[in-house]
């Protein structure tokens, strides 16, 4: 395999970030990194401080062999919120131009591009350029497809959805061919096959569907026996379903326990419920190793989302070390239990949980499952199967170009060039 120059563009990456694309786009890096390619990656720490968090520490860069560009910010939190509101600030242009320019990359990889701004797509480059949709940003502002936070949309009112969910309208969107820089894109990426389908339309592009993956936790394959918890792991927000999984806490009159690890504004739901309820065990992030240990004994992973959820990392975290999956019915969710080989699908209220645990429970399946639970992980989630369907689109993105160039008609010179005499 040949090498490459990779550069890959996003708005957050670790320990800049809040949550999965970032992890995604560093452990595409790294993954790349080690087979021999040169990589690097353009992100902004400006982002993060736009969201008034803080990096988290305890990621910091790593000899990975990945090469990090964070974009300079002299305005501080005003460069992202400018990306927002009126498309990529000259800063933000040039910097990339300029890495564009030295670095030579054969492919551009872009990533999350809200706090970026797409325009950055349109920079002149002989590169291949690719993007990954992590979300509904090609056609929502929000990214989540989430009517002002509260439910599903079923029809596109944008100015009046963000204002209502307190954030800055996105005007770049109304200026006209606000969306041509999508069209210098030779491929986009959907990591759910409903992504996807709810993304296509709205490209040029063709959208190929790639399995998201997760670094293997678990090399020896091996799964423990379930202990005694249904275990959640993630932002602990409304849209993932925390008040319904609270209340489903509260209602459960089982054997069992629900584990939940993560931060998030809903936390207080949960901690009030937690003083109702000894079946309530709630804890803030756990290093790797310790949540490694979570996710082993787990009967299944719990992933109730209201919103359209597409391929969260924490699911094949989960499937790696043997546990099953009870997910949600609704978004990609019901792709990731394989036809139920690895899990069920459940509705996303309090009864629906409980209801979903007491069937996986008298089916026997939180032991059963747990053998084709890695076996999913293996077939379809590896960074291996990924890196393999990466390289195979690059290629085919590579002889698009070589015949488009090949079927290209010659350019018809007028007759006075024609018969204009040669010097």
């Amino acid at each position: 395999m040949d090498t490459q120059r990779f550069l890959l563009t996003a708005s957050f990456y670790p320990p800049y970030h809040l949550g999965g694309d970032a992890n995604h786009v560093r452990y595409l890096a790294e993954a790349l990194s080690a087979q021999g390619h040169e990589v690097h990656v353009e992100y902004a720490p400006a982002a993060l401080a736009l969201k008034r968090s803080r990096p988290i520490l305890d990621e910091e860069e790593t000899d990975s062999g990945v090469i990090r560009h964070p974009i300079p910010a002299t305005t501080g939190r005003l460069q992202p919120l400018s990306a927002w509101v009126l498309g990529a600030p000259p800063s933000v242009r040039r910097h990339h131009q300029k890495l564009v320019n030295s670095v030579r990359p054969h492919v551009i990889h872009y990533h999350n591009l809200s706090l970026l701004g797409l325009d950055l797509v349109s920079v002149p480059a002989k590169s291949l350029k690719l993007y990954t949709a992590h979300d509904y940003w090609v056609r929502c502002p929000r990214n989540d497809l989430f009517k002002y936070g509260r439910r599903l949309c079923e029809r596109p009112t944008c100015f009046t959805c963000l204002t209502v969910s307190g954030k800055p309208p996105q005007l770049w969107r109304y200026f006209a061919d606000a969306m041509r820089p999508f069209d210098a894109l030779d491929a986009a990426i959907a990591p759910s096959a409903f992504l996807q389908r709810m993304i296509a339309p709205y490209l040029r592009a063709p959208v190929v569907h790639i399995p998201n993956f997760a670094p293997d936790p678990n090399p020896s394959g091996l799964s423990s026996s379930p202990g005694d918890y249904y275990l959640y792991v993630g932002r602990l927000e409304r849209y993932k379903g925390i008040p319904e999984l609270a209340g489903a806490a509260l209602q459960y009159d089982g054997p069992h326990r629900f584990v939940v690890v993560g931060r998030g504004k809903q936390a207080g739901v949960l901690e009030a419920a937690q003083q109702k309820t000894d079946r309530l065990v709630v804890h803030g992030w756990l290093s790797a190793e310790e949540r490694d240990q979570v996710y082993a004994r787990a009967r299944a992973l719990l992933l109730p989302s209201i919103w359209y959820e597409n391929a969260p990392l924490v699911a094949f975290e989960a499937l790696a070390w043997g546990t099953p999956l009870l997910c949600s019915e609704i978004g990609a969710l019901p792709e990731i239990v394989h036809d139920g080989l690895c899990g069920r699908t459940i509705a996303p209220t309090a009864d629906g949980i409980v209801e979903g645990i007491e069937r996986f429970e008298a089916a026997g399946l939180p032991q059963s499952q747990r053998s084709a639970a890695r076996t999913a992980f293996e077939t379809y989630h590896t960074t291996t199967k990924y890196l393999e369907q990466l390289h195979r689109l690059l290629e085919a993105s590579w002889e698009r170009r070589t015949d488009a160039r090949r079927t290209r008609p010659a350019p018809v010179l007028s007759m006075r060039a024609k018969e204009r005499p040669a010097a």
